[in-house]
């Protein structure tokens, strides 16, 4: 048969045809800006771990025209291009600010268009798809906000290979963050953020262990950041745990100051002369089933192994059978840029970070990324010194939104306008509201927001300390040493309570960073909201009370009256903010206030107390202009707004049920549904609410309603429900909500029934000749007791020589086969119905026929054993004879 190609496919296949086959590489294509008018240009990075020398190859960017084969425009790359930096290519007509690295007719192109980057002649990544043409753009059917018109788009740090088949489907997967149109702030820097004037910070990881044979071990610590790490300044520590153990084992403290890009490597003493790179330690005293943990001032900030867990001999993952923590090298992907922070989550997890080599490779130590060290890792060069700003070494920002033309009815119109059955999905609404323009600012860019945000009123030159109620000069920012006189930035939602690395975007989330006196901060520390006056101690500054008040047995912070409506709703702004549901761009968990102080094994974890004393201090201390000023300034300079400031009113329709002040009360009721928590596939039930009772007066109406899924279906409107399992090809539970209603109000209650499987269980038995001679025919007929309707039957030979035989329903007709010696033929009836299946199986004994005037020979000493062995021969002669 003979398929006909389109026009379109056959030159694309000849256009692909042209391609070498794709190479490797981590020159990928990092930006795509496709603006209003010429605003164009186009973004390639090394996310590579080595420098790529572009004239040692021949490395091409290629533009093709509204879905055409033949290239359009073609730039040549060249020069040596560093890991971690970028080439790009502008529209000579651009905005200013489009107007970075090179002019070129390569961004000539519209939301149309195709770009494909080859090295020699191989395609190494692309944009778009060859030899199609979208019409105005290519957009993605799960990504509404995606378009490749009218669009800057940014690869995620993810992506560190290309995407080599430039004839797929585009885009092929989730590879592109979406920002809006003329968006020009990410050009010049591979990464998913703006490109900032600061340095990224030093950021210490883990990134190569080699557990090789006999004492061939060690393990390698690297600066992945932009600034040297002054390990002496905090307690940095490798400590060892050993076999599931939760006791520290051998320790090693770092020491001195490691520079970006530079690596820590400790050996064993008794390792081959190749594995003794940097300090022999007894640190590397382990085997594949222990636990390294990485700490900063005892705070874990990363690990290899999950501590107080033994897993026998090495961790292994299910989804990638190379690896393991026993007899091999193991170095870490190069696109990981936050460590490890939870020592007893499972390992290596859902996401693997870790690259596979085999046992006793020891050519990647002293080098931080995935390949082998051959000298030509550079270190990212040092940033220039910010411009001086507001503050003491601040730099001076500029707004991304402007406060006087915002408009809340517009900015919240999703919610005013919308119709919420549950507080939860409110709150969802909202962090989708003050997700959408949120800017990551930086740790540095955080002191300059707060000098404008927390403003004295009186003194354009001070800022107000959130805890003393101080004014404070801007310029005594804390840069070091004791912070006596000095201000520093209060996390008003305890950093470690969730996010303690400066990557993640509520560490510098300048809704709830505010002034503070280093001094009052410690003593804070990271101590829960909470009525604590009673039990506390009132904290001093400068020999005078703060109205601040700390229980250091209950782990409990009570600020003083004046921001205490403050606090609140800055918590409340943190818990709807991050619900966990961006966490691939804001590396946050889902932060959650709970009614109740937690405890200090909770430290780590994404939670904060006291829920319903936030709520009553939002009541008691309403939204002040000092507040209102204070978002109108983080609006300006982070792009959104908290909402419980602008609207104090939602603080009730999000948080008012957890704390008895519903603004919506449902109908009480006692009782509960009485169901039975497991039945039988096709066997009756019920679920019965008649014991559920409301007011003495109440007439009571129910709807029963089945859950699939988001979906209801209406079942029943009874108090008791009559019902009768399906059938399940597996155990599978099934999920009801009732509401109960008086007529004014109502509740709903929710209840689980699962449905077990029977397996299907037959009895079959077998009549017909089970005992036949080679080449002799028989039938077997096999006979299924209670057969349920739409059964059927097939039969298949499981073992034995193969034989002939045909079968019809239950009857199997079988011819045996010509056979050397005596053997059982095993067939195999399997019955079917509704998805399920029985099988039993029934044997036929044949047995071998000698030939006339051959007599199997006596045995008789040791030449009867060997004519014995010899047997099989003769036997074998005879037949082919």
């Amino acid at each position: 048969m003979r398929i006909k190609m389109s026009a379109v496919a056959a030159a694309t296949a000849m256009a692909l045809g042209a391609f070498s086959t794709a190479a490797n590489a981590n020159l990928v294509i990092t930006e795509y800006v496709e603006g209003s008018s010429s605003n164009k240009a186009i973004e390639v990075s090394n996310r590579g771990s080595s420098a790529i020398n572009l004239d040692a190859n021949v490395y091409k960017l290629n533009l093709y025209f509204n879905g055409k084969t033949e290239v359009g425009k073609t730039v040549t790359l060249t020069g040596t291009l560093e890991a971690g930096k970028s080439i790009v290519y502008h529209n000579s007509n651009a905005a200013d600010e489009f107007k970075i690295g090179t002019a070129s007719e390569i961004t000539w192109f519209n939301g149309d268009d195709t770009i494909v980057l080859t090295k020699d002649g191989a395609v190494i990544d692309r944009f778009g798809k060859l030899g199609e043409d979208p019409g105005s753009a290519w957009t993605d059917p799960n990504n509404a906000d995606f378009s490749s018109a009218n669009k800057t788009l940014r690869r995620k740090a993810s992506v560190t290979t290309g995407d080599t088949d430039a004839a797929a489907a585009f885009p092929n997967g989730d590879q592109w963050l979406v920002f809006d149109n003329n968006t020009s702030d990410g050009l010049g820097c591979s990464g998913e953020s703006a490109c900032s004037s600061e340095a990224s910070p030093g950021i210490l990881l883990i990134t190569e262990y080699i557990e090789g044979s006999s004492n061939n071990k060690a393990i390698e610590i690297s600066n992945i950041g932009g600034k040297a790490i002054d390990l002496d300044a905090s307690v940095y520590k490798l400590t060892l745990f050993g076999n599931g153990k939760t006791e520290p084992g051998n320790t090693e403290t770092l020491t001195g100051t490691l520079e970006p890009g530079k690596s820590l490597v400790f050996h064993n003493s008794g390792a081959e002369d190749a594995f003794k790179k940097g300090k022999a330690s007894t640190v590397t005293y382990f085997n594949g089933d222990d636990a390294l943990v990485l700490t900063k001032d005892d705070v874990v900030i990363d690990r290899f192994g999950k501590r107080g867990e033994d897993p026998g001999s090495a961790w292994t993952d299910p989804n990638d059978a190379n690896f393991s923590t026993a007899n091999k090298t193991l170095r870490r992907k190069a696109n990981v840029t936050t460590g490890d922070t939870v020592a007893e989550a499972d390992f290596p997890g859902t996401n693997n970070q870790w690259a596979v080599f085999d046992i006793n490779t020891s050519d990647g130590l002293g080098c931080a990324g995935e390949a082998k060290c051959d000298g030509s890792t550079t270190p990212p060069p040092p940033s220039p010194t910010p411009e001086l700003g507001p503050c003491t070494n601040c730099e001076t920002l500029t707004p991304v939104a402007d406060p006087t033309k915002f408009n809340g009815d517009i900015y919240y119109s999703d919610v005013l306008s919308g119709d919420f059955d549950k507080p939860e999905d409110l709150k969802n609404a909202l962090s989708t509201i003050i997700a959408k323009d949120h800017k990551q600012l930086t740790y540095g860019q955080v002191w300059s927001v707060l000098t404008y945000a927390d403003q004295d009123p009186t003194n354009d030159k001070n800022v107000i300390e959130i805890y003393t109620g101080a004014s404070i000069s801007k310029l005594d920012n804390q840069q070091g040493g004791s912070g006596t006189g000095k201000w520093n930035r209060e996390h008003v939602w305890a950093k470690s309570h969730g996010f303690p690395s400066k990557d993640q975007w509520g560490y510098t989330d300048a809704h709830h960073l505010r002034p503070s006196d280093p001094g009052i901060n410690t003593a804070r520390s990271n101590n829960d909201f909470g009525e604590c006056s009673d039990s506390g101690e009132e904290v001093q500054f400068n020999g005078s009370g703060t109205g601040n008040y700390l229980d250091k047995a209950k782990d409990c912070w009570e600020p003083r009256d004046e921001v205490k409506g403050d606090v609140a709703r800055m918590i409340m702004y943190m818990d709807t903010r991050y619900q966990g549901k961006d966490t691939a761009t804001t590396k946050m968990p889902d932060l959650a206030i709970v009614n109740r102080l937690t405890t200090s094994e909770e430290d780590d974890k994404p939670l904060i107390g006291t829920l319903c004393d936030l709520y009553a201090w939002h009541k008691q201390d309403p939204v002040s202009d000092f507040e209102k000023n204070r978002n109108n300034e983080v609006y300006k300079y982070q792009g959104n707004r908290n909402p419980f400031i602008d609207r104090p009113e939602l603080v009730r329709d999000v948080y008012g049920a957890a704390c008895n002040d519903d603004p919506n009360p449902g109908l009480v009721v006692e009782g509960d549904i009485v169901a039975p928590e497991s039945v039988n596939e096709s066997t009756a039930y019920t679920l019965d609410a008649s014991k559920i009772k409301a007011g003495e007066n109440d007439t009571l109406t129910y709807k029963w309603e089945q859950i699939v899924g988001e979906k209801k279906t209406a079942v029943g409107d009874k108090a008791t429900l009559s019902l009768t399992a399906p059938k399940v090809k597996a155990d599978q539970t099934f999920s009801f909500e009732l509401t109960i209603s008086n007529g004014t109000l109502d509740t709903t209650k929710a209840v689980s029934v699962k449905v077990k499987n029977i397996p299907l269980d037959l009895k079959v038995e077998f009549a017909g000749k089970a005992d036949i001679k080679e080449g002799e025919k028989t039938s077997i007929t096999a006979t299924v007791a209670d057969a349920p309707e739409g059964i059927t039957y097939s039969w298949k030979q499981v073992s034995g020589q193969t034989a002939t035989f045909t079968a019809n329903g239950l009857k199997l007709d079988v011819t045996s086969p010509k056979i050397d010696i005596d053997q059982v033929l095993a067939f195999e009836l399997t019955a079917m119905v509704d998805g399920e299946s029985f099988s039993k199986a029934v044997n036929i004994q044949v047995k071998n026929e000698e030939e006339p005037g051959w007599t199997k020979p006596k045995s008789s000493g040791s030449l009867g054993g060997l004519i014995a062995l010899l047997l099989p021969l003769v036997w074998m002669r005879r037949r082919q004879s």
